[in-house]
């Protein structure tokens, strides 16, 4: 028969105490006898290591309560309750209902009948006691499988790798109760060359993290070796767990040994450890977690030798199966993780790429992009950190931040788009034209030059030679003053030809050019084009209205480009955010117009942070850079204006964000 531990049958009453004395001689071993006499009226002393049936006389009372001590409450969880054997004199009639635990024998008692109804109370009790013991731990592994899977859950939720670390240690401590845990990662070393013959000839560990709750402390990172050693480089070397009972009972033959450095610097004790390595689900050791003391309550510290000595305790099997199951989760998550940042990191890589690219068709404004997510980013991370003012219930999270840095390098992609020759243009005319021009007022200086020398010729030819001397010095000073009037026409070509504000005296002179022409070789040659004149009395800049436009549709074009990349949910807003850098509060910024509410906040940043690198950044061919005063002296004054937001701005300047890029 399974019965589990011993069975102690307990007599109460006298009159058949001799029969059962008696009997106790044939019990199976591990039965015990043990009778309370006739007087005995208290609860039946029932013994916590194994089953108990009471045997209550005919000379006792036949249905007395057994107290508390009824049911066994000895097994975590479960209560086992005791079996009863009542004797019932001749003719006599049970009164309680059935009850698999009760049996009842009527007098005279036969020793086969007695040892029979014993048995099967046994067997009940047995039975009763297994079925509690697998309800236990059932409920047990339920728990454990709802708990391992909240960790799950939790680790495959976390971005922060650090924090994935961090959570991983502290789970595993949880659920083994322990006091104070390490967390090493493998990494390869660069300065090794890699052995086919040897994995770990390249590989070292990085004592990456580690707790204590029974200690405060600091601690550094650190690199060792992977060798046998070290429990950790035991444990990463094998890929099995290592559980030792005492780190202080290690024998000396062992392959590794305990480095008790830190227990005589902190006075604390390492007893018992769980090692469990970190496997990838390519069976790729990536880490090893290694958990100390174990502890009977785990949120009690260790203070003492009474309390390492009493309340730390060996890491058992259950411990080594739910670490083991927790580092395999750990793993994947933290394999998870380094593929996230790598496949970000080469995101990164093409982001700041594409800028470069981009910047490289105008190198005078190379590191724009950067520096304006620089600006951005920092002055968002003000906004999320202040507690009063306008935007004291604006939080950004770190996916906001990264989704704002993004933003901020890509708003200007949109350039691609727009021909390099409008991108550079330095003055208000190309080169070409210039030189057009230029060559144009040479070739009016030749024709002028040979009207003269055809005057002088006829006029040699039509009079006598000294009246046509005479008149050749009248028009070669008339000559000089028109070359001179040429290069003056020149110079206020050329003054105007500058990206400052034109004014009214300078435009007007260009009209009075613009009307001059000569016929030569049988057609007119003006002295400037329609075009020309037009574009020279740009009034302030470089660009024409449809230069202008053209140079403004690179936001559309950021837009339209960056919304053809499929971004992740949590990156889905770098589009819209980059789409609004040029957008005024007043409605008058492009290409949308929007107004104030329209704009997300992080454009808002950006605006003030692309206005002023704009404004401070190196020379550009078209301006001159001005001082940070005088940058932000035009941005309040946009301020004043209704354009830019009062509160970002102020917190900008009171917070010196802009020294971040200086």
């Amino acid at each position: 028969m399974n019965h589990i531990g011993k069975t102690k049958i307990i007599h109460l009453g006298s009159a058949n105490r001799t029969f059962f004395e008696g009997l106790a001689f044939r019990f199976p071993a591990g039965w015990v006898f043990q009778s309370a006499g006739a007087t005995y009226m208290g609860d039946p002393p029932v013994d916590d290591a194994g089953q108990t049936i009471v045997v209550i006389d005919i000379d006792h009372d036949r249905y007395v309560e057994l107290g508390e001590q009824s049911r066994r409450t000895d097994i975590p969880g479960a209560e086992v309750p005791v079996a009863r054997l009542i004797i019932l004199a001749r003719g006599e009639e049970p009164r309680a209902e059935y009850d698999e635990l009760v049996d009842y024998l009527e007098m005279p008692l036969a020793p086969w009948r007695v040892m029979q109804a014993l048995h099967r109370l046994s067997a009940t009790l047995a039975t009763r006691q297994e079925l509690a013991l697998l309800k236990n731990q059932l409920s047990l592994q339920t728990r454990d499988l709802s708990e391992l899977n909240q960790i799950g859950i939790a680790l495959s939720a976390e971005r922060d790798f650090n924090k994935l670390l961090d959570l991983i240690l502290t789970k595993a401590r949880e659920i083994t109760t322990a006091d104070a845990g390490s967390l090493y990662l493998v990494e390869t070393d660069p300065d090794i060359l890699p052995d086919t013959n040897n994995y770990w000839a390249d590989k070292r560990l990085r004592f990456k993290l580690t707790q204590n709750s029974s200690l405060i402390m600091s601690f550094q990172e650190f690199v060792m070796p992977v060798i046998k050693t070290s429990m950790a480089g035991y444990t990463a070397i094998s890929g099995q767990p290592l559980n030792i009972v005492d780190a202080y009972a290690i024998l000396e033959d062992s392959d590794y040994s305990l480095n008790r450095s830190f227990d005589e610097r902190t006075g604390y004790q390492t007893r018992s450890m769980l090692c469990i390595p970190m496997q990838s689900h390519q069976g790729e050791v990536i880490g090893v977690l290694q958990l100390i003391n174990r502890k009977l309550h785990w949120l009690t510290p260790l203070v003492d030798k009474e309390q390492f000595d009493h309340d730390v305790i060996p890491f058992d099997s259950r411990c080594e199966e739910l670490a083991s199951s927790l580092a395999s989760q750990a793993a994947v998550s933290i394999d998870n993780m380094r593929l996230y940042e790598e496949i970000k990191k080469l995101f990164e890589g093409f982001i700041y790429a594409s800028v470069h690219a981009i910047e490289q068709r105008d190198p005078t404004t190379s590191g724009h992009s950067e520096r304006v997510a620089v600006l951005t980013v920092g002055l968002a991370e003000l906004v999320d950190r202040i507690d009063r003012g306008t935007y004291r219930e604006a939080k950004f999270t770190a996916e906001d931040l990264q989704q704002i840095k993004y933003a901020s390098l890509l708003h200007d992609f949109g350039k691609i788009g727009v021909r390099e020759r409008v991108l550079v243009k330095e003055k208000k005319l190309y080169p070409e034209q210039l030189e057009a021009i230029k060559f144009r007022f040479e070739f009016i200086k030749k024709a002028l030059e040979a009207n003269y020398s055809h005057r002088k010729i006829r006029s040699l030819l039509e009079r006598n030679r000294e009246e046509a001397l005479g008149r050749f010095t009248h028009w070669d000073m008339e000559f000089e003053d028109t070359l001179k009037e040429m290069d003056t026409f020149l110079e206020v070509i050329l003054q105007a030809n500058e990206p400052r504000i034109l004014a009214e005296t300078g435009w007007q002179r260009l009209m009075d050019i613009s009307r001059l022409a000569i016929n030569a070789d049988g057609r007119e040659w003006p002295y400037l084009t329609p075009q020309e004149a037009h574009l020279l009395s740009i009034p302030k800049g470089s660009l024409s209205e449809k230069e202008r436009k053209e140079i403004e549709s690179h936001v559309t074009h950021s837009f339209n480009f960056l919304n053809r990349i499929p971004w992740s949910s949590n990156l889905r807003n770098v589009p819209e955010w980059a789409y609004g850098h040029h957008e005024k509060l007043d409605g008058t910024g492009y290409p949308r117009g929007l107004n104030a509410p329209q704009i997300p906040l992080p454009s808002k940043i950006m605006t003030i942070s692309d206005i002023f690198d704009a404004l401070t950044a190196k020379d550009r061919p078209y301006k001159s850079a001005v001082s940070v005063d005088r940058a932000l002296s035009i941005l309040e004054a946009e301020v004043r204006e209704g354009k830019i937001d009062p509160e970002l701005f102020r917190l900008f300047v009171q917070a010196e964000v802009y020294k971040q890029v200086f």
